[in-house]
């Protein structure tokens, strides 16, 4: 039985099933041991319940919005694989050969599936070699995506845990490492969905386009809300699997999609690399061998890994593409938006990994949005500022950061608060780590004028407007009136969390971005002194009764604290620079901002070539 290949898949799951079963997995029954088992081929889950494995996954408590178009379950391909001629039928026919799809005629289609048919639209995308990538939508006129809801949570590794996996790698594992970075082919497509399903997923190439011949699909097909679900966890099992076989061997696997990331280290790391491939390919993985890559560095899923240094980011090919894209936006100081667009979109990608990057992209995106997609338009001074910015950072190689293992998480270190008064803002804070009373507390009470701060306050509203940045503000003073950085040498991190009565301060530190001013420069000065500190802050909310120390330093009642703890610090003290140049654009920006929200709806977006268009990323 173990040596027995299911139909229309590659794996031998009989064999996986067995091995997994001894190694006490928690869902290897799904393999072929329950209803709708792999072996037997799995639901798509139109109009059904789907499982839940609450021992692998977490629950899944949000569904992305899908299209409610009118019902047609004989829909016609889009212009798109029109243009990919006869590539259709002949990426159909050798499919066919792997059994992962059959032709078959419209008459017999509707007698052997009935009211369970959808005949989808094909689009498709050509790709760099020329080929074309087919798309099946799961969700116009067909519905399939509308009634298809998984209850497990699938989650992809990101950039950020691959720096996390170098970190312990650099620290607990020292000596040198490897990556070996794999694709496994047509991955959504290598399991057998259940017959009864099979007429959901038909479609038809562009020869039968008014004929009677449809081809349906056996497998997991591209498009469909559930495909992405069922090969998740097939290659969780499987990397489970490979897993378990290295015992206490210094090994991490990843997998995003069809994209496998292997990284070792130890004196064994060549055989746990070994051994890690062969499993896979023992169990049947189709591997496409001409995207091996790797060594002591690699791309993988748009990131590039290098194990020399233990760091993550994106290639320098890239961040010069983005470095030369800054500097001419800048030089001219007009942008072609559709290029504009798309750039910020690449930005956007490596600020997951590059976190520095996060707050400065709040301004451009507001501006991008705001702005003609079709037009080439003049670029405010404050854009402009921000480009420079990160160009002088990328130029000064933080396209790579260090991936630093957290040195010491000191808890909650300080609190703080705000008063924002029709003619004051006064800023206080106190240490409070490990318990410290008031008696024996450092703290500050900052008072600041309209004439320092004019940028907190509006007319006939004082600065009351300004809660949530002026306690932001009491953040950044505190940080530096407390002089908190990391007390070790290295690429170490120190991680530190304050105490607000702010809700909007809370999660404004972990999203670390925003659109709102002077909120979002405020973001760009903080993330800018954690860096040259080598701190994570996080902000953590208490109710106002439970901050009310703070709120008292703001209303200049110190009875509670030592005068000779104070921290005497003053506005011209507080390190702001970034800050100061950006308020000197922030009205030209505002101003131009307005402007561009009340011009005229612009023109629908123009589709079709425009993707094809775009300038390559090294």
């Amino acid at each position: 039985m173990a040596s027995k290949l299911p139909a229309f898949q590659p794996f031998f799951l009989h064999a996986m099933a067995q091995t997994a079963g001894l190694q006490g997995d928690p869902d290897w029954r799904v393999l072929d041991r329950v209803k709708d088992s792999y072996a037997e081929g799995v639901p798509v889950g139109f109009q059904e319940k789907m499982p839940r494995v609450p021992a692998v996954f977490r629950r899944k408590t949000r569904w992305r919005k899908v299209n409610e178009s009118c019902l047609n379950t004989d829909m016609d391909n889009y212009s798109s694989a029109a243009l990919a001629g006869d590539a259709l039928r002949k990426s159909f026919v050798e499919e066919s050969k792997l059994g992962m799809m059959f032709e078959t005629t419209l008459t017999l289609a509707k007698e052997q599936f009935k009211d369970r048919l959808r005949i989808a639209a094909l689009g498709a995308i050509e790709k760099s070699d020329d080929s074309f990538r087919i798309l099946f939508d799961g969700t116009h006129g067909v519905k399939l995506n509308n009634d298809i809801k998984p209850r497990d949570q699938l989650d992809f590794p990101m950039g950020s845990d691959a720096g996390t996996q170098l970190a312990h790698s650099k620290e607990d594992m020292p000596g040198a490492h490897f990556t070996i970075a794999a694709d496994v082919s047509k991955a959504h497509r290598r399991f057998k969905h259940a017959v009864r399903d099979w007429g959901l997923l038909t479609c038809r190439d562009n020869g039968a386009a008014t004929g009677d011949m449809v081809w349906i699909n056996r497998v997991g097909t591209f498009g469909v809300a559930s495909a992405a679900y069922w090969w998740g966890r097939l290659a969780g099992l499987i990397g489970r699997l490979s897993g378990r076989l290295l015992g206490r061997s210094f090994c991490w696997q990843s997998i995003f999609a069809d994209d496998l990331v292997i990284l070792a280290g130890g004196q064994d790391k060549w055989l746990s690399i070994l051994l890690i491939i062969a499993a896979w390919l023992m169990v049947g993985t189709p591997l496409a061998w001409h995207k091996f890559r790797g060594g002591l560095a690699t791309d993988w899923v748009g990131y590039y890994l290098d194990m020399q240094t233990f760091s993550v980011g994106i290639s320098l090919a890239r961040a010069q593409w983005l470095t030369r894209w800054a500097v001419q936006v800048r030089q001219d100081g007009m942008a072609d938006m559709r290029r504009f667009a798309e750039a910020l979109g690449r930005l956007g990608f490596a600020a997951q990994v590059l976190l520095w990057a996060k707050p400065f992209l709040a301004p451009l995106y507001a501006w991008s949005a705001a702005a003609p997609s079709e037009a080439t338009i003049r670029v405010p001074k404050m854009i402009r500022l921000t480009l420079l910015f990160l160009e002088e950072q990328l130029k000064d190689g933080r396209h790579m950061l260090p991936c630093r293992k957290l040195w010491r998480d000191h808890g909650e270190w300080f609190r703080t608060d705000a008063k924002c008064d029709p003619d004051k803002v006064v800023l206080g804070g106190w240490v409070c780590k490990e318990g410290t009373p008031t008696s024996r507390a450092n703290w500050f009470s900052l008072t600041l004028t309209k004439i320092q701060v004019p940028w907190l306050f509006k007319t006939d509203k004082g600065s009351s407007w300004a809660s949530t940045s002026a306690e932001l503000l009491a953040t950044i003073v505190a940080i530096q009136a407390f002089d908190i950085s990391c007390e070790t040498g290295g690429t170490a991190v120190t991680r530190i969390s304050a105490g607000t009565d702010n809700q909007a301060n809370d999660r404004l530190s972990r999203k670390m971005s925003s659109t709102k001013m002077p909120l979002g420069l405020l973001l760009m000065q903080l993330a800018t002194t954690l860096s040259l500190r080598r701190l994570q802050l996080r902000l953590d909310w208490r109710p106002r009764e439970e901050n009310s120390e703070a709120d008292d330093l703001t209303n200049d009642r110190f009875s509670d604290f030592d005068e000779t703890e104070r921290i005497l610090i003053s506005w011209e003290q507080v390190d702001k620079s970034l800050l100061e140049k950006l308020l000197l654009c922030q009205e030209e920006y505002e101003d131009e901002l307005s402007a561009l929200k009340k011009r005229e709806a612009p023109a629908p977006k123009r589709k079709g070539k425009e993707k094809r268009c775009r300038t390559e990323w090294a």
